[in-house]
């Protein structure tokens, strides 16, 4: 192992909390139904075929929503994700600190990545961080994971790839990654011993 690639949310950024969710329903006015719908819709967002406007009235639409306020859906959704894991976040930067070539691959639409940037300065500290919305790609697609290794000037095969969605994790090893579940940070240090 000469690389390490990690998702951002879920893994170095806590996952969206019960009030979270709930700030990002009552911002468009309605329930927990409105997840299957918002799940279903994110990859357009994420990869940038969508921006906010196109995102959020489509949500309202299949969700028989009335008409809400985007910007602060935008608002409720994207606070309710910057939450970093600090110890994840320590973690990290000390494997940099002693020269561990680290990058990101996440899927994230454009506004909340600018968000992370400017919210999460231990960003730029990363070898390469690679946001799907930046290069038209999401995970699992296999290209998403060359981008970010090429971006990262590294080769799959020396790469571990951490990740909390068991389909990118799969995904990952199909593209000849180690890939580990991320389960919180015993499941790093494990992989590195």
């Amino acid at each position: 192992m000469s690389a390490l690639l990690f998702d951002l949310f879920g893994v170095l950024l806590k996952e969206r909390t019960d009030a979270g969710r709930r700030r990002v329903e009552f911002a468009v006015g309605g329930d927990a139904g409105i997840w299957p719908v918002y799940e279903d819709l994110r990859p357009a967002y994420d990869s940038g075929e969508v921006g906010d406007e196109r995102f959020w009235r489509q949500l309202q639409v299949r969700a028989g929503l009335e008409p809400f306020d985007i910007a602060e859906a935008v608002e409720a959704d994207w606070s309710s994700s910057m939450a970093e894991d600090r110890e994840m976040v320590d973690l990290v930067l000390s494997l940099i600190d002693d020269r561990v070539r680290c990058g990101i691959l996440s899927n994230v639409p454009a506004g909340l990545a600018r968000r992370a940037r400017a919210e999460h300065g231990w960003l730029q500290k990363f070898d390469a961080v690679t946001m799907s919305c930046d290069i038209g790609l999401i995970k699992p697609d296999p290209r998403a994971f060359a981008v970010a290794l090429d971006a990262m000037g590294a080769h799959a095969k020396e790469t571990v790839f951490f990740d909390a969605d068991p389909v990118n994790v799969k995904a990952a090893e199909e593209s000849g990654l180690r890939a580990v579940l991320f389960t919180g940070p015993e499941s790093v240090k494990e992989a590195l011993t």
